[in-house]
């Protein structure tokens, strides 16, 4: 686990392939890690979702955050203007579906409450 430290807007940039931003987590409380245990178990067991953020939040004292008060994910769409796909995040050994919005014409947004999930997309 590499540690991300937000920027100076509040930004934690996890990159990747669809460059995955977390905005909205109050870095007073918590602390966000990439990942790759959790994602290379998504990636193998439901390998038609491509996966392109893995992430770990955990509070200041080490331990993992289940729920948490709700944060946003941006990142790049996966054909620029489509909206037309479906997002998914891992937890408890399934993909759960969620809700999604479009920022612009290149980047879309959700909004999460969950602490440790591997984020991906279909198509």
């Amino acid at each position: 686990m590499a540690k991300v430290d937000p920027d100076k807007d509040g930004k934690y940039k996890l990159g990747g392939s669809k460059d995955a931003d977390l905005e909205g987590i109050d870095s007073k409380k918590y602390d966000v890690f990439t990942e790759t245990e959790k994602l290379a178990e998504a990636q193998h067991n439901y390998g038609h979702i491509k996966w392109f953020a893995s992430f770990t939040i955990k509070d200041k004292n080490g331990n993992t955050v289940g729920e948490m008060p709700e944060y946003t994910i941006k990142f790049n769409k996966p054909k620029e203007g489509d909206d037309n796909f479906e997002l998914y995040y891992y937890l408890g050994g399934s993909p759960n579906k969620i809700q999604k919005n479009s920022e612009n014409n290149k980047r879309a947004k959700a909004k999460l409450t969950v602490g440790d999930p591997p984020t991906g997309s279909v198509p």
